[in-house]
This record gives C-alpha cells, sequence and structure tokens, in this order.
C-alpha cells in the first residue's frame, strides 16, 4: 500500500485484538523516529512512510519508458534514412515498413500510459510530494492525508490502534502502526497507516509512545525524546535537492558499509525521486482543518523546520 489510508472494509482479525495498542497505557520511552515535519501545543504533524524511499518506482518507470522512447527514435530515424532517404527502395514494402512503425509506437504510448496511470495510482507521480497526518490534542482528532485528494477525520478516543504486519520477505517481518475506523464492533471501514515501520516491535511501540504521550500528556512530554533533533523541512513547500538526497540516504547511514554499497542505488533512485518531486505537488491542508488547528499566540513548544539547526531549514 502506498497511501497513508485504506478504504477497503474488512473484519477486525484476531491478530488485530492480540497486537492492539491502548491510548491510556504506556509502553516503551517515546522515540520520534525522524518523522516529524511539525509540533506544538496545538497539534503533532507526521510523515508517510513511503516518503523516504519515494522515487524508486520513479525510476523504473523513467528508465522503461525511456528505453521505449528511445526504441521508437531509433524506428523512425530508421525509416526515415533507411528507407524514405535511399534512393534504391523501389517501396514495394511500404505498407509493411509504416505498420512497423506504427506499430512501435503504439507500444511505446501503451508502455508510457501504463506507467505513468501506474506511478500516479501509487502515488508517485502527479500526486502529493508526501501524505502527511496531523494529531491535534485540543480536539483529540487525528487528520489524515488520503492520496485521493480528501482528508480522513477521525476521533483519536474512537480510533482502533493496533500493530500490523506491513510486508514479509524472507522470514523478515516488517511490523507498522495503523489505525483503523471501525464502521461497527467488528468491521473495519478504513485503515490508516503511520509513517515508520521497523522489524523491531520495540522500535514500533517507541514510535507509538511518542505520538500518544504526545496525545495524551502534552508537547512538554516528548519535546526531548530521541529522533526528534530536526523536523523535516517539507512543511507547506519543496524538499530542496540536498534535503531529498538526504531522506534517501538516511535509512542506511548507521551503518557504514552498507551506506557504500547502497550509494550507487540511491544515486539511481535519486534521478526518480526528482521525477517525482518535478510532477508531484505540496500537500496543503483544507481551510477546515487549518482552522481546527490553529495554535495559540506565543506558544512555547512550536517545533517545525525554522527551528532546525543552520543547513537544514
Amino acid at each position: 500500500m502506498m497511501f497513508t489510508t485504506s478504504k477497503k472494509p474488512r473484519l477486525l482479525t484476531d491478530q488485530d485484538r492480540l497486537s492492539s495498542l491502548s491510548i491510556f497505557k504506556r509502553t516503551e520511552e517515546p522515540h520520534a523516529s525522524g518523522r516529524v515535519i511539525r509540533m506544538n501545543s496545538t497539534y503533532l504533524e507526521l510523515v508517510d512512510g513511503i516518503y523516504a524511499n519515494r522515487g524508486m518506482m520513479s525510476l523504473i518507470a523513467s528508465f522503461s519508458i525511456g528505453l521505449f522512447a528511445l526504441a521508437q527514435i531509433y524506428t523512425i530515424y530508421s525509416v526515415i534514412v533507411d528507407y524514405y532517404l535511399n534512393p534504391e527502395w523501389d517501396h514495394h514494402d511500404e505498407s509493411s515498413v509504416l505498420a512497423s512503425a506504427l506499430f512501435s509506437g503504439v507500444i511505446t504510448a501503451a508502455v508510457a500510459t501504463g506507467f505513468i496511470t501506474f506511478n500516479r495510482t501509487i502515488g508517485e507521480w502527479f500526486r502529493y510530494t508526501h501524505y502527511p497526518m496531523r494529531f491535534n490534542r485540543e480536539n483529540r482528532m487525528v487528520y489524515v492525508f488520503r492520496g485521493d485528494d480528501t482528508v480522513l477525520e477521525a476521533p483519536w478516543d474512537d480510533v482502533y490502534f493496533t500493530l500490523r504486519v506491513n510486508s514479509q520477505a524472507f522470514g523478515v517481518r516488517t511490523l507498522g502502526i495503523c489505525g483503523l475506523v471501525l464502521k461497527d464492533p467488528k468491521t473495519v471501514q478504513e485503515m490508516f497507516v503511520f509513517g515508520y515501520a521497523s522489524s523491531s516491535r520495540d522500535y514500533c511501540l517507541r514510535h507509538w509512545e511518542f505520538i500518544r504521550r504526545y496525545m495524551e500528556e502534552g508537547p512538554q512530554a516528548v519535546i526531548d525524546a530521541p529522533g526528534f533533533r530536526y523536523c523535516l523541512p517539507i512543511a507547506d513547500k519543496r524538499e530542496t535537492l540536498y534535503e531529498g538526497w538526504t531522506a534517501l540516504v538516511s535509512r542506511d547511514a548507521w551503518n557504514p558499509v552498507l551506506k557504500w554499497l547502497m550509494l550507487p542505488f540511491h544515486m539511481l533512485f535519486f534521478i526518480g525521486r526528482l521525477v517525482c518531486r518535478v510532477t508531484s505537488k505540496v500537500p496543503l491542508w483544507p481551510a477546515d482543518v487549518e482552522a481546527a488547528c490553529r495554535i495559540a499566540p506565543g506558544d512555547a513548544y512550536i517545533r517545525d523546520s525554522s527551528t532546525n539547526p543552520d543547513g537544514y531549514r
């Protein structure tokens, strides 16, 4: 799932119940996990889970479209030079030559359309640069920026929070945190997924505790939490090229060996991220959400990119 929310109705599972999270019970020590866009006494805004890796699918699509486009250009060049500019060509097979060129063009157009549609569907192209969510502790509401230009609004006290398995490969499970909006006690109407995932259950619980403690105890309870040195500088604006590169490599930066092994891939993914950046627009919250999230004058707990150290604003 590439978007933050999923509207597929389903039954509440036994796993949902076994891994449920209480908004009133402390778990681990809080950790912001580098996912905060901004925080104040009114709301906490976090980024979606795909933000750090955004650009991978764009690279594949751009490379594929480019490859087919080059093949089409070569076909057109060959038709002109090898046939129409060739004085020895007698035009006896002109219909088959034109049919081949037309067929090549149709295939190229179909491939381009398919990749553009797919990347738009998963939110990489012609959508938004990221898909934020807000946790408003004043009105106890959760606002989630959907991929379809609408906003999910759900009462914090009514959401069923739980851990889920985001993915599983080669025996390694990646866990994430999700909120379930229930239609009735047994039926999930909509699900939204938090922007942090890990193979470690404890790490997921630490991120959950950061959000839970903010909502239940206030910003003063998490202002010094680890992983909250910087706010992501993407609130109401596009990331700079440097910030995009930093977001892309940050996941592997802790491991000096993996960092260098992944460098060639990161360079390629960065090309895809640039395509995503150019084709996407910055998400802006609707006026009613902004009105509900109005910050009090003189708020001492305002944290956003303007409070970051120089060089990352």
